[in-house]
């Protein structure tokens, strides 16, 4: 027997096989924590819209908006808990710097799974994911509004009603420009914790003198919109990176916030309402103040300490993770959709009976009786979200979830597809 037919019969199959890069573990496409802090988010910003928003039949048979927190001022401070919208910014950071950049098991290439360069992480690749659900959302509000009109609803309702439902859109607009101006910034972030530190420093540092001089009249309101969530968004980048900060820092950031908040809402003269009401001179949300920023900073303190103490531990085959991974699926759904569900639930039931106002829907919010009646409102509400988040499709066909990997999956926007533990196929690319 010849020296080759030697080697060839004691090489072991497997070394003749095709390499495959393993994943790396360190990195995974998916972090639990943040889904659980995403699902939390959305929940705050869902039942804080459920609990404030009244529609107030008038005498003349028209809806005016109101708000329990004009008469019930002692709920002031409750409203800053539901008030997410950094949490939000922060998740959608996280997601932004882990779908754009080097993912495990994959070659380092253009179009491939590692590669940078997919529609799935351009902001057009973005826009062609929302295209789908908001033209959805603008044909079934148009769809709304005519069958209203036709059966005669006044047509100031009608205003009221379009403008409560597009409101919420001005996040996505928000979330436009800090995936564009960020990008470039989250890219810096991935190379290196020195050029991290050297591009996110003066990006934050500017944005919180934007906030500063607009909070003092000294700059358009405008540009603190952008420039407060700019802090949320970059942290959840880095933290996507390099992992939470130490447990001090964490702490330090939580502890600061509030009583930052506190002093400024307490002392310093700023509304303790996170919202902004009639008759106020000003606002802590429009435009985010210096104590929604401080807001932030508690709400990125929670999360690192999050990050810290539940990676790793959290069981996502558990049954109570089924509800999260189900709101991570439906996130964007559950945005655009959650305020039309509450119009079109007062607008329902002021027809069934007999346009007579409905406790809890169309009376005053002015005693804690109103939040009594309204409690009892809010499983139905809940129901009648759930059955059209079934009915509204999901994805659309062409989108991406990851640059370079198969069409079929959605973008990660604000939320990204079910938290099961990755799988061979999710890590080389492959749809399900």
């Amino acid at each position: 027997m010849s020296t080759a037919q030697t080697m060839k019969l004691t090489v072991p199959p497997e070394a003749t096989a095709p390499t495959t890069v393993p994943a790396d573990p360190a990195r995974p496409l998916r972090e639990p924590v943040v889904d659980l802090v995403r699902a939390l988010a959305i929940i705050g910003i869902v039942a804080g819209h459920w609990w404030v928003t009244a529609l107030v039949l008038t005498g003349d048979g028209l809806l005016r908006v109101d708000s329990p927190l004009i008469d019930m001022t002692w709920l002031h401070p409750l409203s800053w808990l539901p008030q997410t919208l950094g949490l939000l910014l922060f998740a959608a950071g996280f997601a932004a710097a882990r779908s754009s950049g080097p993912r495990p098991g994959g070659a380092d290439r253009p179009g491939g799974p590692e590669g940078s360069s997919g529609r799935g992480g351009s902001s057009g690749g973005w826009l062609r994911t929302l295209r789908g659900p908001l033209l959805g959302f603008a044909a079934g509000l148009t769809l709304a509004l005519v069958v209203g009109y036709l059966a005669g609803a006044p047509t100031g309702s009608l205003v009221t009603v379009a403008k409560l439902a597009v409101s919420p859109l001005w996040f996505l607009v928000v979330l436009l420009f800090l995936r564009a101006l960020c990008g470039p910034l989250l890219r810096g972030i991935r190379r290196s914790p020195e050029r991290a530190f050297v591009t996110v420093t003066p990006a934050l540092t500017a944005a919180v003198t934007i906030v500063v001089a607009a909070d003092a009249g000294h700059l358009p309101p405008m540009l603190a919109v952008v420039a407060a969530w700019v802090l949320p968004y970059l942290a959840g980048g880095l933290m996507a990176g390099y992992g939470p900060p130490p447990a001090r820092y964490a702490v330090g950031l939580l502890v600061g916030g509030v009583a930052v908040l506190l002093a400024l809402t307490l002392v310093g003269g700023y509304p303790t309402s996170a919202v902004g009401l009639p008759g106020q001179v000003r606002s802590n949300l429009d435009p985010p103040s210096l104590a929604t920023l401080a807001l932030v900073c508690a709400q990125l303190g929670a999360a690192a300490l999050a990050l810290r103490c539940l990676r790793g531990r959290i069981d996502t085959t558990a049954r109570w993770w089924t509800p999260v991974a189900a709101v991570n699926r439906h996130a964007m759904g559950i945005y655009l959709w959650h305020q039309p569900v509450l119009l079109a639930t007062t607008f329902i039931a002021l027809w069934i009976a007999g346009g007579t106002a409905v406790a809890g829907l169309h009376t005053p919010p002015d005693d804690p009786g109103w939040l009594a009646d309204r409690a009892v409102h809010l499983p139905i509400l809940a129901v009648a979200l759930i059955v059209l988040l079934r009915i509204v499709p999901r994805r659309r066909p062409g989108c991406t979830l990851l640059p370079g990997s198969t069409p079929g999956r959605p973008v990660e926007v604000i939320a990204v597809r079910d938290s099961d533990p990755p799988s061979r196929r999710r890590v080389t690319g492959r749809a399900r």
